[in-house]
């Protein structure tokens, strides 16, 4: 009997240790299994638990090779069904770039959750990792035009703009044209460069491109600005080339194009260019004949000999370097105070008290926040404190943000009220204690 006794406290025990376990994990969706060159793959993360989170996800960058990464990974918290059962999860999610075709995983990631387990408030620390996901990329169409460049997108808008009014012109003139590509859902260096046209009217000068990632908070965008500099050679009446690009719209699986329409100049004679030429030789010959001859003196920089340059010069770094020095020092005895002073206690209990992150911002400050009787959790050390009230208050919080409500500001206040009448007990006890002493509440 008594050894019947002990098997069934055992069983017992082991039961319980089962139901505290962490029941948290993530899960991996992919919008599109198969795509082509450059079109993007949508990777979305679900991390889930039973109960609630009371950090802050941590997780890995994700890499895949061949690839380009833009990250969206502003959580987005909620409830989901898994299997018929209710959890609290976390969204983020990462685009994903492909420039070359073959078979492609997205790898697992290292994903750190702080989260208690069913039946208990005392939270656990658990690392999980992600299920990795295939997916194919297919090479550019051969259905694509000869001559034409290769480019995935949503939409694509095309802009001209000007220096000088293109209807005013005449030759000797320099004119800049600048032809900007908007395009929505993809990266900036995947928009190709428009060509250059020879004329035999104009001498052309082509700029570096000019590159802008216009991403907003859902979709990769980019820009793309071509400038060339016109210098008109010719008088007459010409045409620019129309400017067409081409696109595959993933989302209608069709060929797109826009154009710009082709742009009629008319170039003006100009009497006077070859007048101005002649008179500024006849005047540069005239000028040399009539200049004195001098006798040679010291050479001169600026009107200034180079010896007393020289001496200005030394003189001007010394008083540089002497000033370099000095912020140099400066800087070396303000950065660790600085340091220091964003790593205190004070600091963090600002950031929590003012500040809008309530969660991180209040576990930062708890973590530097020393006392007799501190517990290795929020909730624990309330709770041994005999703190109910307050501990209420920070349970519900907790509950609202990752179990999918929305706090409202009457109860956000409550709460950093409720944190700052505890942290001042906790100093007065420590001040009649003659522990160290801390900082007043600012």
């Amino acid at each position: 009997m008594v050894r019947i006794g002990w098997i069934i406290v055992f069983l017992c025990i082991q039961v319980q240790l089962a139901t505290a376990q962490v029941q948290c994990f993530a899960q991996v969706e992919l919008d599109k299994t198969e795509v082509y060159v450059q079109q993007p793959v949508k990777v979305t993360f679900t991390v889930l638990t039973a109960t609630w989170y009371t950090q802050p996800l941590e997780f890995d960058n994700l890499q895949v090779p061949q690839a380009f990464i833009v990250p969206f990974t502003k959580s987005s918290p909620g409830r989901f069904n898994v299997n018929g059962k209710e959890y609290s999860g976390i969204q983020f999610y990462y685009l994903v770039f492909p420039y070359k075709s073959g078979s492609f995983q997205v790898p697992p990631i290292k994903i750190t959750a702080v989260t208690p387990p069913e039946g208990s408030a005392t939270s656990q620390t658990v690392v999980i990792h992600s299920p990795a996901k295939s997916f194919v990329v297919k090479p550019v169409p051969h259905t694509l035009p000869q001559g034409e460049s290769w480019l995935v997108a949503a939409d694509v808008q095309l802009t001209q703009r000007w220096n000088k009014a293109p209807d005013q012109l005449k030759v000797g003139d320099v004119i800049d044209r600048s032809v900007i590509v908007d395009v929505s859902g993809t990266l900036p260096q995947f928009i190709p460069e428009l060509p250059d046209t020879k004329l035999s009217w104009a001498s052309t000068y082509p700029k570096p491109a000019t590159l802008k990632d216009t991403r907003n908070d859902v979709m990769a965008n980019g820009e793309r600005i071509q400038t060339t500099t016109y210098l008109l050679t010719g008088a007459g009446d010409f045409e620019l080339p129309a400017i067409k690009i081409s696109w595959w719209n993933p989302y209608a699986a069709r060929m797109y194009s826009r154009s710009l329409p082709p742009v009629k100049l008319h170039v003006a004679e100009n009497p006077s260019l070859g007048m101005m030429t002649t008179l500024k030789d006849s005047l540069a010959k005239t000028v040399a004949a009539a200049s004195p001859q001098h006798k040679k003196g010291p050479k001169e920089f600026f009107g200034i000999p180079w010896y007393i340059l020289s001496i200005y010069v030394a003189v001007g770094l010394l008083l540089l370097y002497i000033w370099v020095r000095w912020l140099t020092d400066l800087y070396g005895i303000l950065k660790p105070a600085w340091l220091r002073y964003r790593d205190s206690e004070p600091w963090w209990y600002l950031r929590f008290k003012y500040g809008d992150n309530v969660f991180p911002d209040i576990y930062h400050w708890w973590d530097r926040f020393d006392f007799p009787d501190k517990r290795a959790s929020i909730g624990s050390t309330l709770q041994s404190q005999q703190e109910q009230e307050l501990y209420r208050e920070f349970s519900q919080y907790a509950r609202d943000i990752y179990g999918g409500g929305q706090p409202d500001k009457a109860r956000e206040k409550a709460l950093k009220e409720g944190f700052a009448a505890f942290r001042r007990r906790r100093l007065q006890h420590l001040r009649q204690k003659q522990y160290d002493f801390l900082p007043e509440e600012i």
